[in-house]
Order: C-alpha cells, then structure tokens, then sequence
C-alpha cells in the first residue's frame, strides 16, 4: 500500500473510532463528564478537548491557517455536545487535507514552530504519524476513564474498523 492510501484509511479511521467514543461519552452526565479522574488532562472533557486542541495544532501547521489554540490544556467547548460536534468537523477536515496531498508530499519535509517557538523538521509522513499515534493515545485514556465509570467502553480498534467501516 502505498503512503497517500494508507493516511488516507488512517483518517477514516480515527473519525469511525472518534464517533463510537463520543457515542459512549455522549451517556455521561455533565458532572461525570468534567469530573478529575486523575488522567493527564483531568476528567473525559479536558481529554477530548486535548486531541481537539492538537490536531488544530497540526492542522495550522498543515494548512497554514485555521484555527491555532495556545495551550495544550485549552478548553475549547465546555459543552460535550459541542465538543463532539467539533469533533466532527476536525475529522472531516482531517479527511480532506490528507485526501487533497499529492502521493510525493508524504516523504517531503514539513517544517514548523512548536508552541515555544522552537523550529523543528519531519517528513510529513512522520507529522501524520503522530496525528493518528497522538489521538490514538489519548482516546485509549479516554476510553479508560469510560470504563471507570462503570460504561462499556466501545470497541476501536484499527482492526475492527477494517472488519466493519
């Protein structure tokens, strides 16, 4: 498979298992949502909005533009609702802009200022790694926090969504 294929799968992916994580959050009550459970960014909304707040990141990276948080703790919806509909929104675009690279973009450089200010270089393949790698981290503690509220938490892996897109 080649570069461009496999990103592109990669993208659908992360919006099928986005959607089934909301679905389960979507069962929380409010408090339960915003509740500190001790993960890296606190409670299940903290984390949420933490994937949102990097792939923005990226994407300005990316893109050049869009909307560029300033903190990696940003809470960018205090509402689940409209987090989840973000949500949606930064899968689609994350959709589109990998779908819209050419083939030879994914081993050229993609250079870039982290939030300090520091410049750093990768291929862009490697920024695309780390997008799906980075949310995959996240939700797997989001996930956790789920469960700890006593819900099943849903079924994403990669394997099951090429079993059942």
């Amino acid at each position: 498979m080649n570069a461009k294929a496999h990103f592109d799968r990669l993208a659908l992916y992360n919006r099928w298992a986005n959607r089934r994580l909301y679905e389960t959050a979507a069962q929380l009550a409010d408090a339960q949502v915003r509740e500190d459970r001790g993960a890296f960014f606190g409670s299940v909304l903290g984390t949420l909005n933490h994937i949102l707040v990097a792939d923005r990141i990226w994407l300005e990276r990316i893109e050049g533009g869009g909307p560029k948080p300033s903190a990696l703790d940003e809470i960018l919806h205090d509402r689940l609702a409209d987090l989840r509909a973000a949500r949606e929104a930064e899968d689609e675009r994350i959709i589109r802009v990998v779908a819209g690279q050419p083939e030879e973009r994914f081993e050229a450089p993609l250079a870039y200022r982290n939030i300090a200010g520091t410049a750093y270089e990768l291929p862009f393949g490697e920024v695309l790694t780390h997008i799906f790698n980075h949310q995959t981290h996240h939700r797997g503690q989001a996930h956790g926090l789920l469960s700890q509220f006593g819900l099943k938490a849903p079924v994403i892996d990669f394997v099951y969504f090429r079993l059942n897109p």
